[in-house]
């Protein structure tokens, strides 16, 4: 079951007031989900984080950022237990006019009351393909831009005041984002919402039940929906709360006690016996698809190690690929970490490009996070300049290049900025004599919609741009002067900007001019020159942009299919290193 029909805006009102007697049991159990959710965030206050709400949802990039930025009304980044139910009743059951402005919000990334038709296809631009519930199929028949205009009719934008009556003449678009955030929530709020109509979405989906003891009390418990439910006595229908398992690790402590655990804390339950505890551990483990990481890879040997773990070559066991393995101790990462680690995976989850590290598979447990990425052999462009003392040929660089900016230009399109483009974040693949370079580590990035900015100071000092150091508000500019670093040392053999201290280099970033003297420039072509003097160029609004330079004429005639500038010496495989 789908909730196409929730989705569906004409019927909305006639919804709203068929529910209104059921609000308040609905309110009681979306209060004792928010209790357990709370319960985790550990915030001084009881609310709901946004990295807990999104670890929570299946909500994809920019889409899951604007829901929960919908429902936190205050601005606060914290949902408290009022936004909370009050946010999901209204998605659910709300009228009209209350699911409107929950949408208007949802496009509305800068809350100025207005929205543009940019802000609307960065947000399609999010939507899944298929219901994670039911995994059917979720493309739509027309095209978005011309419906985006359709919807604004000739306006730059729409005001919030206008956009219900709008809304009511081109429902398509606010139906298949409702849809969308729908199908993305977790079942535990469609049985919390529709305990009568709520169907089973898939054949291998777990229920099982039985006595548990749990706080030193018994209750009788029902597994459903990724999700404990717990009843004071062995008829009562009204849990006495709720613990959800899906992003919870089951443990056998004894043979009369398995624990439910994360990184941060643990549940403890208590049977009767051994085959109870073992039968327990097994229907959650089938309720959240639970693997090991060995059931699917043999791990070799060790190719790297970074700050919080190590890089290993893996094998499929069925298909016999070779995979890098990224083994991520959960113990040392703060809140912070742990947030740029879910957001990297995330973005290596959604955006899908031949010049970006594919992604296979993510496993976790209690302690650890295994990022399963394609094997690239040929390790990172630095080591592959080092090998060859930083001498390659004007065409190996323009390939390099160009890889890059393709990349960019796709992260781009989706918000995303990387803000760490560096010799030792892209990948070098040589396969029959070609190359190929691949953007790696999106740890640092950030994901922006339109008209947003970042002020944040991240990223390596000597590829910093001079709008970052100077704290000046930025977008994709700063991935654009990463670019126009490695492009100087790609056709230099150095770093434009270097100096003995930190401030000494931030200050020749900000005020050195870029020269193209000695003979080492005397081989380089115009057309690079030109291109460097471009991307280096130190006020954002006047640094070429990426359509621009891949329009270039120096870009434009690399021919897929040029070898030159390869060295015969092979490379040591390294791949996905952190920093």
């Amino acid at each position: 079951m789908c909730l196409n029909d929730l989705s569906n805006l004409k019927i909305r009102e006639k919804l709203a007031k068929e529910n209104a007697e059921s609000s308040k049991t609905e309110k009681r159990r979306l209060r004792k989900i928010f209790k357990e959710l709370s319960s985790r965030c550990m915030l001084p206050n009881s609310g709901i984080d946004k990295e807990q709400f999104l670890r929570l949802t299946s909500l994809p990039g920019l889409l899951g950022e604007q829901v929960f930025a919908a429902l936190d009304e205050d601005d606060d980044k914290v949902l408290d237990v009022k936004e909370f139910i009050n946010g999901i009743v209204n998605l659910y059951k709300g009228d009209l006019e209350t699911i409107s402005e929950t949408i208007f919000r949802i496009f509305d990334f800068n809350k100025n009351g207005y929205i543009a038709s940019q802000d609307v296809l960065y947000i399609l631009k999010y939507l899944p393909k298929e219901c994670s519930k039911c995994r059917k199929s979720l493309r739509v028949n027309w095209n978005y831009q011309e419906k985006v205009a359709e919807f604004f009719s000739q306006r730059d934008f729409v005001r919030a005041e206008e956009f219900e009556d709008i809304l009511k003449d081109c429902l398509e678009i606010p139906e298949l984002v409702l849809q969308s955030v729908f199908n993305s929530l977790p079942l535990v709020f469609d049985q919390a919402m529709l305990p009568q109509r709520l169907i089973t979405y898939s054949s291998d989906s777990v229920e099982f039940e039985g006595s548990l003891s749990f706080n030193e009390r018994t209750y009788k418990f029902l597994l459903k929906n990724q999700s404990l439910y717990y009843f004071q006595k062995e008829n009562s229908e009204v849990p006495a709360g709720i613990i959800l398992v899906m992003d919870l690790f089951v443990e056998k402590k004894d043979s009369l006690c398995f624990q439910l655990k994360n990184s941060r804390f643990n549940y403890e339950f208590f049977t009767q016996d051994e085959v109870e505890t073992d039968k327990w551990i097994k229907k959650i483990k089938e309720a959240n698809k639970y693997k090991e990481i060995q059931d699917d890879y043999k791990l070799e040997h060790v190719l790297g190690e970074g700050a919080y773990g190590k890089v290993m070559l893996g094998e499929n066991l069925y298909t016999g690929k070779k995979v890098a393995v990224k083994i991520i101790s959960k113990e040392p990462l703060d809140k912070r970490s742990e947030t740029r680690l879910w957001r990297e995976i995330s973005i290596l989850g959604m955006c899908k490009h031949p010049n970006l590290l594919e992604l296979e598979e993510v496993y976790e447990t209690a302690t650890k996070l295994y990022i399963v990425t394609k094997y690239v052999s040929g390790g990172s462009l630095f080591q592959y300049l080092k090998e060859n003392n930083f001498k390659v040929s004007e065409s190996f660089s323009k390939k390099i290049i160009l890889d890059i900016a393709t990349a960019l230009g796709f992260l781009h399109s989706f918000g995303i900025i990387h803000r760490d483009i560096k010799l030792e974040n892209v990948l070098v693949e040589i396969k029959h004599n070609k190359v190929k370079a691949k953007i790696i580590d999106f740890g640092l990035s950030c994901i922006l919609g339109p008209s947003q900015n970042s002020f944040e100071q991240v990223g390596t000092l000597k590829y910093a741009s001079p709008e970052l150091i100077s704290r000046i508000p930025y977008r994709e500019s700063v991935d654009v002067w990463g670019l126009g670093v490695i492009a100087y040392i790609l056709l230099a053999g150095r770093m434009p900007f270097y100096g003995k201290t930190d401030q000494e280099i931030a200050t020749r970033i900000l005020k050195k001019p870029i020269e193209f003297e000695g003979e080492k420039w005397n081989h380089v072509s115009e057309g690079a020159k030109h291109i460097l003097k471009m991307l280096l160029t130190r006020r954002p609004a006047q640094r070429m942009k990426l359509n621009e330079l891949l329009s270039e004429p120096w870009l434009t005639d690399l021919k897929e299919s040029d070898p030159t500038g390869l060295p015969t010496s092979s490379i040591s495989p390294n791949p996905f290193l952190g920093k």
